[in-house]
């Protein structure tokens, strides 16, 4: 899903503050170098703020790919060239990397192929819900087949979002049967991934798809669906 504006921005500008200063750092520590020259070899100096500039590339590479295997790989490519040591030029790999990684993230290469595509799946059961109820006709139950398949989008998201947690959140019983949606909503609030009143309005959905499935139909109208929809495609945009 597309990043908010302020977010990709400030992504996009971290990129090249961290590409001027290790471009910076490279002058400086090749200017140290001639001006101390030593019979031992390269003394390059600065270690300090070659490992300050290190630390924030690899914080941005957390940031960016969000625990991947990608990112666990492109992390350990700079932190293998940083242990070698060569000075300039390892400053000159980490500015090669990032400056892949800026192009990478603006074109949408970071995107994760799996995430993007199971977000447009769930925006295609999406669409077919508004065509359910498009189709719906007035004082019928015509609206609890799109409450349904709703609340089956958004039981699907939950267990999503738990598995992307650091640990993730267990989907599953002590006995191995999968966990209902009021459950999954529950240990998302104890992980501190949703608050209350995020969690209390995933609860009302529950409980509308619930009602749904078990032919409760009363216990829920037309405008019910209708919120609960919008509300589902505003939670996939923001959490997925």
């Amino acid at each position: 899903m597309p990043l908010p504006p302020a977010i990709d921005q400030k992504i996009r500008s971290r990129f090249d503050e961290l590409i001027a200063e290790a471009n910076d750092l490279v002058s400086t520590m090749r200017a140290h170098n001639k001006a101390n020259p030593s019979r031992y070899g390269s003394n390059y100096g600065h270690a300090s703020e070659f490992q300050a500039v290190l630390v924030k590339v690899l914080s941005l590479t957390e940031t960016v790919f969000c625990g991947s295997e990608r990112g666990r790989e492109v992390a350990n490519g700079i932190k293998v060239r940083s242990e070698q040591w060569e000075g300039p030029s390892t400053l000159e790999y980490v500015v090669g990397t990032l400056h892949g990684l800026k192009d990478d993230f603006e074109n949408g290469f970071l995107d994760n192929l799996e995430e993007a595509i199971v977000a447009n799946i769930s925006a295609d059961y999406m669409t077919q819900v508004e065509g359910l109820l498009d189709e719906a006709l007035p004082g019928q139950y015509d609206h609890v087949p799109g409450a349904v398949l709703c609340g089956a989008v958004l039981e699907d998201a939950l267990r999503r979002l738990c598995e992307r947690q650091t640990p993730p959140v267990p989907t599953s019983n002590q006995n191995g049967d999968p966990k209902n949606l009021n459950s999954l909503i529950q240990d998302l609030q104890r992980a501190n991934v949703l608050n209350k009143l995020k969690a209390d309005q995933l609860r009302a959905w529950a409980k509308i798809r619930n009602s749904a499935a078990h032919g409760k139909f009363s216990e829920f109208h037309r405008n019910d669906v209708d919120l609960m929809v919008n509300g589902v495609k505003n939670f996939l945009a923001d959490y997925l």
